[in-house]
């Protein structure tokens, strides 16, 4: 449980990290970003929603999980074109967001562990060299 929570918060850090040092990276976040707020912006001034609904909304079709068809989708002709455009636009970024995020992930993962073995060995050797397990 621990590992798992120690781990988890690794790759929030890894995450941040990268998005401060890694130009590529950084700028596929800053272009999501900027993706989620114009749709939130259109949907919030143009389609007369919420705030709140205009983001979830925006965020959710970002990630492939569009509330469409419970009546959150754009209803004017102008909203539905948007909504088209918007589509191909930020599920693209989103995606490759993702996928960079996931290998930042899978490189903290295999950190992780590589460092565990590590310090394992070391205690091992150290015991070992103490006396206190046979070789």
């Amino acid at each position: 449980m621990l590992t798992s929570f120690l781990l988890l918060f690794k790759f929030g850090y890894d995450i941040i990290r990268r998005l401060m040092h890694d130009a590529y990276f950084r700028a596929l976040g800053s272009a999501l970003l900027t993706m989620l707020l114009v749709g939130t912006l259109f949907f919030w001034l143009a389609e007369g929603r919420t705030f709140l609904q205009a983001l979830a909304y925006s965020a959710a079709t970002m990630a492939m999980n569009s509330p469409y068809g419970i009546g959150w989708g754009p209803h004017t002709t102008v909203g539905i074109i948007f909504n088209i455009i918007y589509l191909f636009f930020s599920v693209g970024l989103f995606l490759l967001f993702v996928l960079e995020a996931g290998k930042t992930m899978v490189q903290s993962y295999e950190e992780f562990f590589k460092k565990a073995a590590e310090r394992k060995a070391l205690k091992h050797a150290k015991q070992q060299a103490a006396g206190e397990i046979l070789p």
